[in-house]
């Protein structure tokens, strides 16, 4: 189980996230010892990339090393590096500093590019050095954005780019409104941080159904009516995570090529083979 718990979204056992992402790690090194003859660009630059943040950054990782491994380009040209740890914020530096983390993160994997999500267990005050700013003070946004830049400026200094990826649409009504006044956050510290190799990413949403606002079921890539989110009403289930994935790879790939690493640029932004 968790190690420890520091807000209310978590829900889902550690262990078996490490078994599901341990299964789909084997899935993908099945596809990536078949057809070895048909890898493009043996020469081109491997695409190192870092999720970091919670349990729906590691949901992230999994759906994209997924959509990554029916690639025979990307699968052989683009690194993932799981570094999500679930039941972790921005509001408990003292369990775990992001900032600290992303600055490990950078020294020993190298990206060249971080694909953040973080937020689910922050409705809660901040608490940094014995200080506690309650998260109904007025003071909350300016000590919640304090944090957000903190990482950002780690990020940068690593020379990697970083998508933070925006809190999807959540069941509960006021999970589902912290969520959105987080993205609010993480925006306008993004924009006053003004780097552009440091973007805010639109969560991805249902668009089946025209609006931003949560479904458990939703059509996959065929068209086919699936489970998209978890009964916990936060997560995504595996197909909801391949989902999330055909959306955020475009723009990972993009945002690569811009900073000067174009894997598979005969991939056509991320569209599987």
């Amino acid at each position: 189980m968790c190690e420890f718990v520091i807000g209310r979204g978590e829900r889902r056992s550690r262990t078996v996230h490490q078994i599901r992402g341990a299964l789909i790690m084997l899935a993908g090194l099945g596809l990536a010892f078949a057809t070895a003859g048909a890898v493009a660009g043996e020469n081109e630059p491997k695409g190192r990339i870092a999720f970091v943040g919670d349990s729906l950054a590691d949901g992230y990782w999994e759906g994209t090393t997924v959509v990554t491994g029916r690639d025979a380009c990307l699968r052989t040209h683009v690194e993932l590096g799981r570094f999500a740890k679930n039941s972790t914020g921005l509001t408990r530096p003292d369990k775990l500093d992001w900032a600290n983390e992303i600055k490990r993160v950078g020294e020993s994997f190298k990206p060249n590019l971080f694909v953040m999500s973080v937020g689910l267990n922050d409705r809660q005050s901040v608490v940094e050095h014995g200080q506690i700013t309650p998260d109904n003070s007025p003071g909350y946004d300016d000590k919640y954005k304090e944090r957000v830049t903190a990482v950002l400026r780690n990020a940068a200094s690593s020379k990697a780019s970083l998508l933070w990826i925006g809190l999807p649409a959540m069941r509960a009504p006021v999970t589902d409104k912290d969520t959105r006044e987080k993205n609010r956050l993480y925006e306008e510290a993004i924009a006053a941080f003004g780097t552009p190799s440091i973007r805010y990413v639109q969560p991805w949403k249902l668009a089946a159904t025209g609006v931003d606002a949560f479904a458990s079921f939703g059509p996959d890539q065929s068209g086919r009516m699936v489970q998209i989110r978890t009964p916990d009403g936060e997560h995504f289930t595996v197909a909801g995570e391949v989902l999330t994935a055909v959306y955020l790879l475009p723009r990972i790939l993009a945002n690569l090529a811009a900073g000067g690493t174009a894997p598979c640029a005969q991939a056509e932004g991320g569209q599987t083979q």
